[in-house]
């Protein structure tokens, strides 16, 4: 890895923090932006509690977002494996389930070996079914105690595996993201700005510039009522009482991109 692709990972995290109040929104654009840095078909990441030995209850995953699929066969095929199929009876378990310091990242063939990979049912059944082969798995504990993003970034069939380079590319992403969840990046349990409606986003986009409601209400051509019902929508959705308590909430973080009206 180069100067050059440093710059790129950095690029990356740097437009994520743009989207960082969005806890879909910057997830998404990450596993797009890390599947094209590094030639990858599908990405799958997800946000993680009790992961390890240390672990005070069942491991689950409190979100999780896949990009790159060939076609909608193909991810409801890999859907229905991932959830008929108990992690404890997977290869990779072991690794996760002993993982207990700040990072770890395995490539396919570390976890299975070469020959073992290509002779199996997981292969021959279900990945190369759903059009994927080589692949990486990374996880990174975040700062929130307990709580760890994982990452599987996978080749399409046909295609040569990931090198070194790419594995390097992977892992500083996967460094500078998991650092910034919960401080520039949403949690995944925070309250979603995708389930807004579009007048509530327009009124939240006002509120954050500063704006009262009668501004607000001159602005979108609404009563003052109207106006004052959706902050009072805003205040429920985000588990606040006050203008000043919902403000907060996007301290330290980008102004997201909501529309204005």
């Amino acid at each position: 890895m180069n100067s050059q692709d440093a710059h790129r990972c950095h690029v990356l995290a740097g437009e994520c923090r743009e989207l960082g109040a969005d806890s879909d929104g910057w997830r998404i654009h990450l596993i797009e932006g890390l599947r094209l840095l590094v030639g990858a078909r599908v990405v799958i990441m997800a946000e993680l509690v009790n992961l390890g030995p240390d672990a005070e209850g069942p491991m689950r995953s409190l979100a999780t977002h896949r990009v790159g699929w060939a076609d909608r066969v193909s991810e409801a095929r890999w859907r229905e494996y991932a959830a008929s199929t108990p992690v404890q009876r997977t290869p990779e378990y072991p690794y996760v389930n002993r993982f207990a310091g700040d990072r770890l990242t395995l490539s396919r063939d570390e976890i299975w070996g070469r020959e073992s990979w290509y002779r199996s049912k997981t292969f021959n059944e279900i990945h190369r079914a759903c059009g994927i082969d080589d692949y990486v798995m990374s996880i990174r504990a975040t700062d929130i105690p307990g709580r760890s993003l994982s990452m599987w970034i996978h080749r399409e069939v046909g295609e040569q595996g990931f090198a070194p380079r790419e594995r390097s590319l992977i892992g500083l992403v996967h460094d500078v993201i998991s650092r910034e969840v919960g401080g520039f990046l949403a949690r995944a349990d925070e309250p979603r700005l995708g389930t807004l409606t579009e007048r509530q986003r327009q009124v939240l986009a006002r509120l954050l510039r500063g704006d009262s409601e009668k501004e607000i209400a001159f602005a979108l051509a609404l009563s003052r009522a109207t106006v004052h019902d959706h902050v009072l929508a805003l205040h429920r959705h985000f588990g606040v009482s006050s203008r000043g308590e919902l403000l907060s909430r996007f301290i330290g973080r980008a102004r997201p991109h909501l529309g204005e009206g």
